[in-house]
């Protein structure tokens, strides 16, 4: 395996003193976040907290769902391919939910109510990438272990792989601000307003904020070699789709045999403000990614250009 590496390029946004980057400073990592939720819900397992194969009825006893979901897996969600798209997330739906006076557990279940009492939008089986159904996981954590998602996370996750600077919704504003693309400027966007980043509810699908050496150290745990987050057999059945040739399961998109773990993950994510871009090679036993505070088309450009100059300068394993 590779040694973790890190480092940061650039100074902070905001302010006149024109501070260099930290390597401790934080980055919004956007729909990177999937992967994390995924292995959350594989650690319970390994715990007994949770199952495989669980129907999604199951995750969620106390809430009555239509016949339609009656035999829905967990790994169909996981793979997208449960048949649930974001329909109804829209900017008036955002709005509503960074003003809702409920706690963020308490919106995630009433979104879980709203999702389970109407047939899935779209046919089972077939990938459709939707942030909802890793909000309905996170739910699923957050019933199974009478804890929020957010203490999930840290608990098992963080501390388990010794991430210490790791948190929820945008970095704090003490480190680099994420940029809003306006027109060829790019608008720095203070992270204390409600504006940079999507509401709590959705964080289990894309809200989680990291060091570069803490977002390595979890790239890491996927590796041979790498800190242990989950069983070898566990982290096996989360890599493998829920139905071969879907191409995406366990928070990753997968390059490899459909029937067995992919040999290559990768994924991107943003929160328009943020760019994080990943890389995984299991059969080399190397990792990659690059994180930036610029989003859309231009943050998507920086990440595949560090990556292919990382690409291109570290020692084959």
């Amino acid at each position: 395996m590779t040694c973790s590496m890190a480092g940061v390029s650039g100074i902070i946004s905001q302010g006149e003193d024109g501070a260099v980057l930290d390597p401790s400073f934080r980055w919004h990592i956007g729909s990177n976040t999937k992967a994390m939720t995924a292995a959350l819900y594989a650690r319970m397992v390994d715990l007994g907290r949770c199952r495989w194969a669980a129907s999604v009825p199951s995750l969620f006893p106390t809430i009555a769902s239509h016949p339609a979901w009656a035999d829905i897996r967990i790994e169909e969600l996981l793979s997208h391919s449960a048949g649930l798209t974001d329909t109804f997330i829209d900017g008036r739906w955002l709005d509503a939910r960074r003003a809702d006076a409920k706690s963020a557990r308490e919106q995630r279940r009433d979104l879980v109510e709203r999702v389970l009492g109407v047939a899935p939008p779209e046919s089972r089986g077939v990938y459709r990438y939707g942030n909802l159904n890793y909000v309905m996981v996170g739910a699923a954590i957050e019933q199974a272990i009478s804890v929020t998602w957010e203490e999930g996370m840290q608990s098992e996750v963080f501390a388990t792989l010794r991430i210490a600077e790791a948190g929820f919704g945008a970095p704090p504003r003490t480190g680099p601000w994420g940029r809003e693309a306006s027109g060829s400027k790019l608008k720095p966007i203070d992270p204390s307003l409600g504006e940079a980043d999507n509401p709590a509810v959705l964080w289990p699908s894309g809200g989680v904020h990291i060091s570069a050496s803490g977002y390595a150290q979890f790239l890491a745990s996927y590796l041979h070699g790498g800190p242990s987050l989950v069983r070898p057999t566990t982290l096996k059945h989360l890599l493998t789709p829920a139905e071969p040739d879907l191409g995406y399961a366990g928070g990753w998109s997968l390059d490899g045999p459909s029937a067995s773990p992919a040999s290559r993950l990768t994924h991107d994510g943003s929160n328009t403000l943020w760019f994080a871009s990943a890389i995984i090679d299991r059969k080399s036993g190397r990792g990659c990614a690059a994180l930036t505070n610029c989003g859309g088309e231009r943050g998507a450009a920086i990440t595949q250009r560090i990556i292919k100059r990382i690409s291109l300068t570290s020692p084959r394993a």
